[in-house]
C-alpha cells in the first residue's frame, strides 16, 4: 500500500488526498473520484479505487487510534500532502487514544507509505 491512490506515479493533496478523504466520509462512484484524478492514472474507475482503499482499511488509520475517519486520518493525509509539518500538522486532527499522536510519528507512518520515487 502506498498513498498514491489513484496510481499516476506521485502522492498528491487535491487527487490522492481528496480521494482518501471523500473515501473515509463514503463517498462512492463518480462522486468519489470527480475532479480528483490524475491525468496519467494507473488506477481511474471509482471501482477500483473504492476496492484499494477498502482493502487498505487498516493502513488509512494514520494516527493509529484504531479507526479511519475523515477529519483526522484524512486531514492529516491532505496536510501533510499539502506541505503542513510540526504543530500546523497534526493541531485537531488526531483522534482520542491514538498511539501516533506526535508530529514526527505520524509525518514518520505517512513518508514509509509514500510512492517510490
Amino acid at each position: 500500500f502506498n498513498w498514491d491512490i489513484d496510481d499516476d506515479g506521485e502522492a498528491i493533496a487535491l487527487t490522492d488526498g481528496l480521494i482518501m478523504i471523500r473515501h473515509l466520509f463514503g463517498f462512492n462512484g463518480d462522486s468519489l473520484t470527480a475532479g480528483a484524478i490524475g491525468g496519467e492514472a494507473g488506477r481511474a474507475p471509482s471501482n477500483a479505487i473504492a476496492g484499494y482503499l477498502t482493502a487498505a482499511k487498516t493502513e488509512l488509520d494514520i494516527d493509529g487510534d484504531g479507526e479511519s475517519k475523515a477529519l483526522t486520518d484524512g486531514l492529516l493525509l491532505i496536510r501533510y500532502l499539502f506541505g503542513f509539518s510540526g504543530d500546523s500538522l497534526i493541531s485537531g486532527a488526531i483522534g482520542n487514544g491514538a498511539e501516533r499522536d506526535t508530529a514526527e510519528e505520524i509525518e514518520a507512518y505517512i513518508e514509509a507509505r509514500l510512492p517510490a520515487l
